[in-house]
């Protein structure tokens, strides 16, 4: 009888103690490295493109996938609508927020990697629109396709392989020249909505 007794406070001892091992240390931790996913996921030079490769599609008048696209990209906690242009193979999404107010590096970054990611994934989307409260970005797929192939040798179809996103992409937009050269040459400016303030990515 008191060895039976000893063995049921035993294995009381041993739940509470797993208990508490859970509570106070696993699910923190798998919290906490939630957390720290999620927030390298908004970042160019650490976002994981194998959670966006679901939303590859052949056709851009797909509303909910470009929004789910996007959504997985850097940058994803702006807020922001879309207005789709089917006939025109033309998608524009505005951001609720201001182009100045952003850090300048981090914006060339966003804008090469978040465009080249449109691209790469929407097979006949041609026009890209980045719209922010004082400054629209305009982005044409044929420039993207031919700067790849120049750059790299790869077509735009190629880049859906991480590993070959990873080093063509996301390893180069973290160069300043690179996200530089490519704002410069790709990247259409202009003026935006009601805020005055702006900046010039091309200098």
């Amino acid at each position: 009888m008191k060895k039976r007794n000893g063995l049921i406070i035993l294995l009381l001892i041993l739940g509470i103690v797993g208990m508490i091992y859970v509570e106070g240390y696993l699910k923190p931790k798998a919290h906490e490295e939630t957390l720290q996913y999620e927030l390298e996921q908004n970042d160019p030079a650490t976002h994981d493109i194998r959670r966006s490769l679901k939303y590859a599609n052949q056709y851009m008048g797909n509303a909910g996938n470009l929004s789910n696209l996007n959504i997985s990209l850097p940058w994803h906690d702006l807020r922001r609508t879309f207005q789709l242009y089917p006939d025109e193979l033309t998608a524009e999404i505005r951001y609720q927020a201001v182009a100045y107010e952003q850090d300048r590096q981090k914006l060339k970054q966003f804008l090469a990697y978040n465009s080249t990611a449109n691209f790469v994934m929407i097979d006949n989307l041609e026009l890209l629109v980045l719209e922010f409260e004082d400054l629209s970005f305009t982005i044409q797929r044929k420039d993207v396709a031919a700067w790849f192939i120049d750059q790299s040798g790869h077509n735009l179809i190629d880049l859906q392989h991480p590993e070959t996103w990873h080093s063509e992409v996301q390893t180069r937009v973290q160069q300043e020249e690179y996200a530089q050269q490519f704002v410069e040459r790709l990247v259409e400016q202009q003026g935006g909505g009601p805020v005055k303030r702006s900046i010039n990515l091309m200098r």
